[in-house]
């Protein structure tokens, strides 16, 4: 059971902040690059939709591998696992006013100053999330190596 575990949490990771690394490093890129302001909004909308998803999907495995762990070092994957899923809970209220933001007619045509305000904070909160899973990867592979040796 506890290899499954560690498996899912692995690839639930990978998913999650892979899917959202290559969409920024590469997917971004090309989108602007092809496609004009509606079409790229409403591509990104529904990525980062799915992204948000991965990422409620992920949050529920990876506090299932730490609540499940044996060792007391869990303190320091909790602090990561809660820089994850503190700036998620925002994340998704931020995606919803994003998207409603783009539902008002005319939005392409408007002053996008707030928008863009929203969306600044919407890539923090981002930022933050990518580095706390970079540490919790880090910290779970020393949890797990841990609770190997002491069986």
């Amino acid at each position: 059971m506890r290899i499954l575990r560690r498996f899912l949490v692995v690839l639930a990771l990978m998913f999650w902040q892979g899917g959202s690394m290559f969409y920024g490093a590469v997917v971004v890129g090309i989108v602007r690059a092809q496609l004009g302001q509606p079409e790229r909004s409403l591509i990104t909308q529904r990525v980062t939709q799915w992204l948000n998803f991965a990422g409620s999907i992920a949050l529920l495995l990876l506090f299932t591998d730490v609540w499940a762990s044996i060792l007391p070092v869990k303190r320091w994957r909790w602090l990561t696992w809660s820089g994850m899923a503190l700036p998620h809970v925002a994340m998704v209220w931020l995606h919803h006013e994003l998207s409603r933001q783009m539902a008002v007619p005319g939005f392409v045509r408007s002053d996008q100053r707030a928008f863009l305000s929203w969306h600044a904070l919407y890539l923090s909160c981002n930022v933050v999330q990518w580095l706390a899973a970079m540490a919790f990867a880090v910290l779970s592979l020393r949890a797990w190596r841990l609770e190997d040796v002491q069986g």
